[in-house]
């Protein structure tokens, strides 16, 4: 029996490198003739870019920069000769904030346009970047600070680029910056900037924002919008995938000319997913949760709809699992690790050999 194994990050705990270690080790264990092929992927959220790296020979580079509070820091970003690949968390990332220090209102990705800064100095014509995992809501314009645009009050002065000045917005002064590489955003989410639907609303919660803070951001933000489609002849807002990383998206769009594309639609392609799903009978696939955000373009299902059309079955195992009415079209076996006999935290106390375990069970 040929096995694909193709999972997604356990965000958290594991990484899908690992993942895709212990159950091929389950594999061969329960079927000694296994051929195994373990393709590790993602779609454009957090581990993104290194994973992009180490499958396709770009080489790590580190560079110091500011984390989303203004705090210097080491990141990283990787190339090749002809192009780059960067994941916003690097600089910009939730991960890198404590959760007691946690301020979107005052966060922004100033750190993340350092990075693309340098890249566009160092003449690349082609820079990936990562949207997951953000700690901001600045809709881009920290990385747009970074390029040398400005943003000014009723008074003519200067604004530091956080989103508790979107309001005070009243122009916009665009950077000298004539040549720009082009810059993918590479997206995990299909979410758009405004509305109940759009970024703040989505994501704003689980970044630190209070409710009555929800609700004032995303009106400030529609101003902010209008005042970009009057100065600058854009309005990106609506475009799918436009309120990625806490409306990066919508930021690359409009201060960098880049577009947005499907970030596991990218990981597919260059990995040659496709291909080696036909060389498999079995394809395994997992990540850290799998819900109703998973239909949005996550890994996990990406794989599963590659699998179906070349009619290959699909197996999937996720940390936990909120059942939708699609899962069970998509896969053929589904098993979740954290249970009513598991919960959380003795899943989290050693997750390794939790996850060895319960993968067992698709041989059972």
């Amino acid at each position: 029996m040929r096995y694909l194994i193709a999972p997604d990050k356990f965000k958290g705990t594991l990484s899908a490198d690992e993942v895709g270690r212990i159950v091929a080790e389950v594999a061969r264990d329960k079927d000694p003739k296994a051929i195994v092929d373990i393709l590790p992927i993602a779609d454009g959220g957090e581990g993104t870019a290194p994973l992009l790296a180490v499958q396709l020979g770009a080489q790590p580079r580190s560079i110091n920069t500011l984390d989303a509070l203004g705090r210097p820091i080491s990141a990283q970003y990787f190339v090749s000769q002809t192009e780059a690949f960067l994941d916003m968390s690097a600089a910009s990332g939730l991960w890198q904030i404590p959760p007691k220090e946690r301020e979107p209102l005052r966060s922004n990705t100033y750190g993340t346009g350092i990075i693309i800064k340098e890249l566009i100095a160092r003449g690349f014509p082609r820079v990936y970047v990562g949207l997951g995992g953000s700690a901001t809501v600045d809709a881009g314009i920290g990385i747009a600070a970074a390029l040398g645009h400005k943003f000014y009050d009723a008074k003519g002065e200067l604004l530091k680029p956080i989103p508790a000045h979107f309001g005070e917005i009243t122009h916009i002064e665009t950077s000298s910056i004539s040549e720009l590489p082009k810059i993918v955003g590479l997206a995990d989410v299909e979410t758009r900037l405004l509305g109940q639907d759009g970024a703040t609303y989505t994501f704003g919660p689980q970044k630190g924002l209070r409710p009555d803070q929800v609700r004032d951001l995303d009106l400030e933000l529609a101003k902010f919008v209008d005042l970009v489609q009057r100065e600058l002849g854009v309005n990106h807002s609506a475009v799918a995938r436009a309120g990625a990383a806490g409306g990066l998206g919508y930021g690359i769009m409009t201060f960098l000319n880049g577009t947005l594309v499907s970030g596991f639609a990218v990981v597919a392609e260059r990995l040659k997913l496709k291909e080696r799903i036909a060389a498999a009978d079995i394809v395994i696939t997992g990540e850290g949760k799998l819900d109703s955000q998973s239909l949005q373009g996550k890994g996990p299902f990406g794989v599963a709809t590659a699998a179906k059309e070349s009619g290959k079955p699909v197996w999937v195992i996720a940390g936990t699992v909120d059942l939708h009415g699609e899962m069970r079209s998509s896969f053929d076996r589904i098993i979740a690790v954290v249970g009513e006999d598991l919960p959380l935290d003795a899943a989290l106390a050693s997750p390794a050999e939790t996850l060895r375990k319960r993968v067992a069970g698709f041989w059972s």
